[in-house]
């Protein structure tokens, strides 16, 4: 640390007291003391040390969602929020019962529906193996299939609807696929006449809702949960790439997503996994490119019969010679697979970043968009 010096005698200033006399109109003497840099000779010179006040770090308060991880728990609260739509609960929380009545209403929307004013509401939790079925004005039946961290599988989103229909076949549908985390893409859920619900729609709803007063406890820790969660998956932004974690990735992939058409997803292996992106070459039918998070790879397919051997050193050759046309930075791997699926050259070093190491988006995506 550079050293402090007098500005009288110029000698080196040191931490010391120093003491005050003053005296008082009845002719006391009041004898003050505080720190101080002291001239080392002693010329006469004193600066008093301003103390700093203590930085007090306020520690996150516990949250209900930090320990109520389960889907189930989500849908206690979905089923919470669409009770506070009806109008009878209006003068008990009218900040609350708004907030219940946009989350409504954005699902009738969404459905090309105009929310009438929810005069009852009957509400049923795993109705027919449905996570959530909420009747309004016996006439609208909200059917939501809550998915946190997984995916819809075996018509199972069919299989609902056709359920509530042979129960409740004069109701009106508005079915809802509910999801808090992030997948590839949700062609079936649409197919089958969900509304993907995305947890930025719920969030912006719950912000509102602050915005406009709601102090209800449950509330903001639901919203807190989702705000920390969209963190997370944004992190790419703010981190360099050597510290992404899954959601990192995922949120990343995403944002390739908006210009390459492809698809991304977790491939388990016996090292553990990893998170890929994936889209088709236009070498041809054969080929596609994937990215194992900090790795870019050109695969290949081999169909039913097919010579692996001749088809993996035809490729190499092929992809190799793109490679040094386009300037792709293409590398042979050190070892070639023998799978269905054989991954015949690489690049490392795909990720564009800035001297902190922070991706480059932009970047990224333009060099992509070279394969």
């Amino acid at each position: 640390m550079k050293s402090l010096v007098c500005p009288r005698c110029s000698a080196e200033l040191v931490e010391d007291a120093w003491e005050e006399l003053q005296e008082t109109n009845d002719g006391g003497i009041i004898l003050g003391g505080y720190p101080a840099y002291v001239c080392r000779e002693q010329c006469g010179y004193a600066k008093r040390i301003e103390s700093i006040p203590p930085i007090i770090v306020q520690p996150e308060a516990p949250n209900l969602f930090q320990f109520a991880t389960s889907e189930l728990s989500q849908d206690a609260f979905l089923c919470y929020l669409i009770a506070w739509s009806s109008k009878r609960y209006r003068l008990l929380d009218e900040p609350l019962h708004e907030a219940a009545v946009h989350f409504i209403s954005t699902i009738f929307n969404a459905h090309g529906i105009t929310a009438p004013t929810v005069e009852t509401v009957t509400i049923e939790r795993q109705f027919k193996s449905l996570d959530i079925f909420a009747v309004i004005n016996d006439t609208y039946a909200i059917v939501i299939e809550d998915k946190t961290f997984t995916d819809d599988h075996s018509d199972q989103l069919v299989r609902y609807r056709e359920a509530v229909k042979r129960e409740f076949p004069n109701l009106i549908q508005l079915p809802v696929y509910y999801k808090i985390a992030d997948q590839s893409q949700y062609h079936s859920a649409i197919a089958a006449g969900y509304v993907p619900f995305k947890r930025e729609m719920m969030i912006r709803i719950l912000k509102d809702g602050i915005a406009k007063g709601v102090t209800n406890t449950i509330f903001l820790d639901y919203y807190r949960h989702l705000q920390k969660l969209e963190d997370k998956y944004c992190s790419f932004r703010t981190t360099p790439v050597s510290e992404w974690d899954s959601y990192a990735w995922q949120g990343f992939y995403q944002e390739i997503q908006k210009s390459i058409d492809g698809e991304w997803g977790y491939v388990p292996n016996r090292s553990g996994g990893f998170w890929a992106f994936w889209w088709k070459s236009v070498l041809g039918e054969k080929y596609y490119m994937q990215l194992e998070q900090t790795r870019l790879c050109v695969k290949v397919e081999a169909e039913e019969g097919e010579d692996k051997r001749e088809l993996r050193k035809i490729a190499l050759v092929e992809v190799l010679g793109e490679s040094g046309k386009r300037d792709l930075h293409l590398k042979r791997p050190t070892r070639l697979g023998t799978g269905k699926t054989m991954t015949i050259a690489h690049r490392l070093d795909y990720i564009q970043t800035n001297v902190a190491g922070m991706a480059d988006i932009s970047r990224t995506v333009e060099e992509l968009k070279k394969y």
